[in-house]
């Protein structure tokens, strides 16, 4: 079994994509879901190829959706590839669940994996020498009497 969401920027939905092993005794295949209703008169048929069942379905985005299949009519199984399992209203059975998020408009371009870059070297940093350096040590000049007298009288 397996799901291959693939969103459909133009239309801003998902076309999905359900496939289902043919095994033993299975003849027919549906997807139901909170997609269809869980109509069984609405949902797709498989279309039986030679590595089993598939169907596709355009589904809205930004929306989760429950779902199973219907084997032959009367046998339900989950996907266990499905996003999560999610308990389902009739006690002790699951529903499989499909989340579709929102992708935003050139959302596509940055999940694309582009060429590395070539390698850049650094350029060598020019070092001078210098042949002597001087200390010089400043010493704060104390104020005079006058400077001190007149910061008071501005006061």
């Amino acid at each position: 079994m397996s799901i291959l969401k693939k969103f459909q920027e133009a239309k801003g939905n998902y076309k999905v994509t359900f496939t289902f092993p043919a095994n033993e005794g299975v003849n027919e295949v549906q997807v139901l879901g909170d997609f269809n209703n869980w109509d069984s008169n609405q949902a797709p048929k498989f279309k039986k190829g030679k590595d089993g069942f598939s169907t596709s379905v355009e589904i809205s985005a930004g929306n989760s959706y429950e779902f199973r299949y219907l084997i032959n009519g009367n046998q339900w199984e989950n996907d266990p590839n499905a996003d999560q399992l999610v308990p389902s209203f009739y006690m002790g059975t699951q529903n499989s669940l499909l989340v579709l998020e929102t992708v935003a408009p050139n959302a596509l371009e940055s999940t694309t994996v582009k060429e590395a870059p070539k390698k850049i070297t650094p350029k060598k940093e020019k070092t001078e020498t210098v042949a002597s350096v001087k200390t010089v040590k400043v010493v704060a000049a104390k104020p005079t009497k006058n400077a001190a007298t007149k910061s008071k009288a501005a006061k």
